[in-house]
């Protein structure tokens, strides 16, 4: 019974979440055109800021030099704790922080944000809304860059084993498969996902969601480093990949395209109009 209360409020969040942004972009639903994803603009796009990535640091602020300097020096610090911050998790397995894990580590994880994705994507298709179709979009180039394409990369290139292992969290190995601590894949995710919400939603509830989206994003970091599946180095050079990726993703001045295929209500149900 204790186990299914739990569960209960620990998906309180995202169904109010979503219940009140479904009722903000909504009224009216029926009787208007109705754009639809466009699967090869999509694509097309994808592969453009894929192409763009690598040198996107030639672009880049003296703000935006300044933060990834800041990473890199924390996360070069950290290195010097990781073992401290391990030990501390283990001998301080606060009730609090095991709640905090298990109510948010899902959140960086296929569980939810498939889910979530494919949510803002029905749901931008059922309603009209352009807000929710750029966020499934963005969410999905997101996660896919941060998650499936950098950190797999790095984890490859520098080789650092699981806490779990039991090796020293300085040892790395790099260029060496199976070696996935270095940087934290779920945290990358986690905060990709909330730096898409945070940018996209903001012309529609203005900051009131930034606290909820990142307080997620760093329950999931958190849980990384109880459940002993990475160290506070990993999780912040991996928050700092998915906050990067979601936030320019997010932000990208996406224009019109030339095509568009669009829902037109019709007298006896509904047409596909496709323009060029």
């Amino acid at each position: 019974m204790q186990g299914i209360i739990k569960k209960f409020f620990r998906f309180n969040f995202l169904a109010l979440f979503t219940s009140v942004f479904i009722i903000q972009i909504s009224i009216p639903i029926f009787g208007e055109e109705r754009p639809l994803p466009d699967p090869v603009g999509y694509a097309k796009r994808f592969l453009s800021d894929l192409e763009e990535l690598p040198a996107k640091p030639k672009t880049w602020s003296k703000k935006q030099w300044y933060f990834a300097g800041g990473v890199v020096a924390a996360t070069g610090l950290s290195l010097f704790i990781d073992d401290s911050i391990a030990d501390f998790y283990d001998k301080h397995r606060f009730k609090s922080l095991r709640n905090i894990s298990f109510a948010t580590t899902d959140f960086g994880d296929y569980k939810w944000q498939v889910p979530i994705i494919s949510g803002f994507y029905i749901g931008g298709v059922a309603f009209g809304s352009i807000t929710m179709r750029k966020i499934a979009a963005d969410a999905t180039e997101a996660s896919v860059i941060a998650g499936l394409i950098i950190n797999p990369a790095i984890c490859y290139m520098t080789g650092r084993a699981l806490p779990s292992s039991g090796e020293s969290p300085s040892h790395f190995r790099p260029f060496t498969w199976h070696r996935y601590s270095f940087p934290s894949g779920h945290t990358s995710a986690a905060f990709a996902l909330a730096s898409v919400l945070d940018v996209d939603l903001r012309s529609t509830f203005g900051y009131w969601h930034t606290p909820i989206v990142y307080a997620m994003a760093l329950g999931v970091a958190n849980s990384r480093i109880y459940d002993r599946k990475h160290y506070l180095s990993d999780v912040i050079f991996g928050g700092a990949i998915g906050w990067s990726i979601g936030t320019w993703i997010a932000s990208k001045d996406r224009k019109s395209t030339t095509a568009d295929i669009t829902l037109l209500p019709y007298y006896n149900g509904a047409r596909i109009a496709y323009r060029f």
